[in-house]
């Protein structure tokens, strides 16, 4: 049978005591979950030390996983891209012990975000006007794409070399502890990996640990404002594939919503997943139980999951 799991996203900075977290994530329908960066030491320990006895099953971790104290509940506050080498060498560190971590408590992949061009040129907002203004066929949004696709190329090549830089560290990080770092697409223009990123580094990284993880909804949403094709992604990296985030996309890009309620083509992702292929429901807090259980059932009835 495949890993079938929910992120603690849909609940984790609501609840701070561990069981309650827990038995929260359990009334979706589902015994097996993603603790992610916002999940503290305390609750992440309770975790560890109480899984089999409440009745749950960890498949993976999010990095930065459990958070560090005094930085806040984010993924990223030191980026692995970050041109600032000190910061940089930080957020690697933070990486290498959430590897540390998911070796521990016998997870499954530990997902990572990689970085972004510290620059921000307010892509999103730019394509998200024209969507709003249905406008994204129009020959001024293929002036602005344009323009963006050029503009990023001429930024990335230093946060995208520090990118390289860290992810050898953490793929080393990772063949020694025997963990598996999936890597994962990402919502935002300006954010690392893109898609000829992905490329680059998986060529340079062939025979690590370092492996492909797809979100359905970033993936639907570079579609919908950049005309980067859900499916493409999937077909290029699905070789690599080892786990994936399944959420929906309504109104064109706003995402992490239950699945089965918006716009992803869900035949097509499911026609790419391998019965290894970890699958996490990432729901955020504003899904309330009744729509996140249908969002369980949604994704059984599709065959997406067991």
């Amino acid at each position: 049978m495949s890993v079938c799991s929910i992120s603690t996203c849909w609940r984790s900075e609501e609840l701070i005591d561990a069981h309650a977290l827990v038995e929260a994530m359990k009334t979706s329908g589902l015994d097996t979950i993603e603790l992610e960066f916002r999940v503290g030491a305390p609750v992440f320990d309770a975790i560890e030390k109480n899984r089999e006895s409440w009745g749950i099953r960890v498949s993976s971790l999010h990095a930065v996983c459990p958070s560090v104290p005094g930085r806040g509940k984010g993924a990223e506050r030191y980026l692995i891209s970050d041109i600032d080498e000190e910061k940089r060498k930080v957020g690697v560190a933070d990486v290498i012990e959430t590897i540390r971590h998911s070796a521990a408590i016998g997870a499954g992949a530990v997902v990572l975000h990689c970085g972004a061009i510290q620059e921000d040129f307010e892509a999103h907002r730019i394509m998200m006007h024209f969507c709003n203004e249905g406008m994204l066929n129009s020959p001024e949004a293929d002036a602005a794409r344009e323009a963006l696709f050029i503009k990023r190329v001429a930024t990335a090549r230093k946060p995208f070399e520090q990118t390289l830089k860290s992810l050898d560290a953490i793929n080393q990080a990772a063949v020694k502890a025997g963990v598996k770092v999936a890597l994962e697409n990402r919502y935002y223009f300006r954010e690392i990996p893109f898609f000829e990123e992905f490329g680059i580094i998986f060529n340079m990284f062939d025979g690590g640990n370092l492996h492909y993880w797809h979100d359905t909804g970033h993936a639907h949403t570079l579609q919908t404002l950049f005309g980067i094709p859900h499916r493409k992604m999937l077909e290029t990296f699905g070789n690599r594939l080892i786990g994936i985030h399944l959420h929906d996309v309504t109104g064109g890009y706003t995402d992490h919503n239950e699945p089965g309620c918006g716009d992803v083509d869900w035949d097509m992702v499911k026609g790419f997943l391998k019965p290894h292929t970890i699958r996490v429901m990432e729901i955020n807090r504003r899904v309330p139980l009744e729509r996140a259980v249908e969002g369980v059932d949604f994704l059984r009835k599709k065959g997406i999951f067991d």
